[in-house]
């Protein structure tokens, strides 16, 4: 069993929809949290991690383009210097979220760099846990500001048939996951999926988050990755489609049984 005092952790991308939740619910539950930005690892410029005991790595991207740094600088890349930074300054600990669909036969090139750098990290010799989160909801998470620009214009748009299965998870949930493995030895050295008990197509998802007032669009796959393709400000990108085309979905009973707590029903974006 551990015996060390859990109070001081580090957190990259902490600006980030889970990084600012996370490190609001862990300092409500007497945990600091040294927050890091990319610019840090850009400029080698630190602050002290001095007595941290984990470091909590969320800094990531989901979208390439030219004006962005590449899925292989900040996904994988940045995880080497992570790992270096932990050795660095005696950090035993590492917490990784990747993504659910991450696997040594993944074609896309934002897995792949996701699962590259799962790999540095099982043989970096710091214990570690990796998390590959489904879609994580609360206020002001990914999918819902998504959602909500295109509620403005009074249409939603669906690609293809929109029977993608996903299985959310809630922010609340995600929060109190990383906190229970910060205190216990069970989530060593795992790698588990960071999912909700409930999969829910994603047309149905859409459905019941809407107002009657809101019109539902259906637009071809296909032309949904040309646009995807060929304009920057089209609804969703070529990651985004790529996650939902492969209906993703992974071990709850797995997650409920290391975590002992009852996760919330995702059945709308306003659960």
């Amino acid at each position: 069993m551990r015996t060390q005092i859990i109070d001081r952790v580090v957190v990259s991308g902490a600006k980030g929809f889970v990084g600012k939740n996370l490190r609001k619910f862990l300092s409500k539950n007497g945990i600091s949290s040294i927050p890091l930005s990319r610019n840090h690892f850009k400029r080698k410029q630190f602050p002290s991690l001095k007595n941290a005991s984990h470091f909590i790595h969320l800094a990531g991207i989901g979208s390439e383009s030219i004006d962005q740094d590449s899925f292989l600088s900040v996904n994988t890349e940045l995880t080497k210097s992570v790992i270096n930074l932990c050795k660095k300054n005696n950090i035993k600990n590492i917490i990784y979220f990747s993504g659910l669909g991450v696997s040594k036969n993944s074609r896309s090139s934002y897995f792949i760099s996701k699962f590259n750098a799962e790999q540095l990290i099982k043989k970096s010799g710091l214990q570690y846990t990796i998390f590959r989160p489904s879609y994580i909801l609360g206020i002001d998470d990914y999918l819902t500001k998504n959602i909500s620009k295109q509620i403005l214009k009074k249409q939603v748009l669906i690609p293809g048939s929109g029977k993608f299965l996903l299985q959310p998870i809630s922010i609340d949930d995600v929060c109190l996951c990383i906190n229970t493995t910060l205190h216990s030895p069970k989530f060593l050295n795992k790698i588990i999926d960071l999912v909700g008990p409930k999969k829910i197509i994603f047309k149905n998802l859409i459905k019941k988050s809407l107002s009657s007032k809101i019109k539902i669009k259906k637009i071809d796959l296909e032309l949904a990755y040309q646009k995807a393709l060929t304009d920057i400000n089209f609804e969703y990108g070529v990651e985004d489609l790529n996650i939902l085309v492969g209906n993703y979905v992974g071990n709850h009973k797995k997650l409920q049984n290391l975590c002992n707590f009852k996760f919330k029903n995702i059945e709308s974006l306003n659960t």
